[in-house]
């Protein structure tokens, strides 16, 4: 796309794709993405940032499209997860870096600077708050929590079942996705007592919105027909493996400047609200930052009122630390 240049990035064993802006030695800015998504969800924000001042790298993670990676549940567990950001930020010549995360990329960045502080200068998170420690694992709480109501989580913890459904027509599934969790879509989707499928309740758009063109998601399509779904719904399934192999950690404070951003029309926020209200305990130097008629998708639905947020969060960091 405008405005980057992409390579491939050796780092954890893996051969990570990365679009990056800006120049080597300025200050390193990774962002990571959510579900389901690739690099191209910070195309709003990589040139902005590299205009900046700011050298941004943003790659297809673990399982993800021309990174790709294993099959095995246990590859995506979130110890993993962590050795590949720091893995890929030596990789790029750094020793510290800012983090920014959306959705699983955002509860990475989280874990990220909680187990390296000496590592990550700052933090951004979108759309997943960070909560601290959980008391039981993460698929008890779900099942608790909904009974016998469908929740995607889930669902997603079936072996194969859920490949077979989003990979059946990939252009489909994506359309269906990014809409539906949309500010738009939103108030048209409404999971079914009766649903047992991820894309059930979920309404095909009329029109793609101005944030994700045809030709947007056509690149999205392009990195799913690549990689499959298999590595990125491996996230999910490993979530309680994650939870069990922290059960000994001790610290759960994050002690660097952190930026959490949410939308008001998001689904993931309003299922969120507990670890919301927790994060001031765990993060002493939190700013929140919530977006009117934002759903999930912050930085490309409002990718002008983020990227402001970003930079003047960025701003502060590199004042305070000048």
């Amino acid at each position: 796309m405008a405005f980057t240049r992409e390579r491939q990035v050796p780092a954890n064993g893996l051969n990570f794709f990365v679009a990056e802006a800006g120049e080597a030695g300025a200050p390193l800015v990774l962002c990571l993405h959510g579900f389901p998504e690739c690099w191209a969800s910070w195309r709003y924000q990589l040139p902005v940032l590299a205009q900046s001042g700011y050298y941004a790298v943003a790659p297809d993670l673990r399982g993800y499209g021309f990174t790709g990676g294993p099959k095995e549940v246990d590859a995506y567990r979130q110890s993993k997860l962590v050795e590949d950001v720091i893995a890929l930020i030596q990789a790029l010549g750094y020793d510290r870096a800012i983090l920014i995360g959306h959705d699983w990329g955002s509860a990475l960045a989280w874990q990220v600077a909680r187990c390296h502080p000496r590592v990550i200068r700052a933090v951004i998170g979108m759309s997943v708050p960070y909560g601290g420690p959980a008391p039981v694992p993460p698929t008890v709480a779900m099942r608790k929590l909904f009974e016998n109501r469908f929740f995607y989580m889930l669902y997603f913890q079936q072996a194969d079942l859920p490949e077979q459904e989003l990979e059946a027509d990939i252009s489909h599934s994506l359309r269906c996705i990014f809409h539906a969790l949309s500010a738009e879509g939103i108030a048209a989707f409404n999971v079914g007592s009766e649903d047992t499928g991820f894309l059930q309740s979920m309404p095909v758009p009329d029109t793609q919105p101005r944030w994700m063109r045809e030709e947007d998601l056509a690149y999205y399509v392009e990195r799913f027909q690549h990689s499959g779904f298999t590595g990125p719904i491996n996230w999910y399934r490993s979530m309680d493996i994650s939870w069990e192999e922290s059960g000994d950690d001790s610290n759960w404070q994050i002690p660097m400047p952190a930026l959490f951003i949410g939308g008001l029309q998001d689904p993931v926020i309003l299922f969120s609200q507990k670890a919301l209200q927790r994060m001031p305990d765990y993060i002493p130097q939190l700013r929140t930052v919530m977006l009117d008629q934002c759903g999930h998708w912050i930085q490309m639905e409002q990718a002008t009122e983020v990227n402001r947020e970003i930079l003047a969060f960025l701003e502060e960091v590199d004042g305070d630390q000048a």
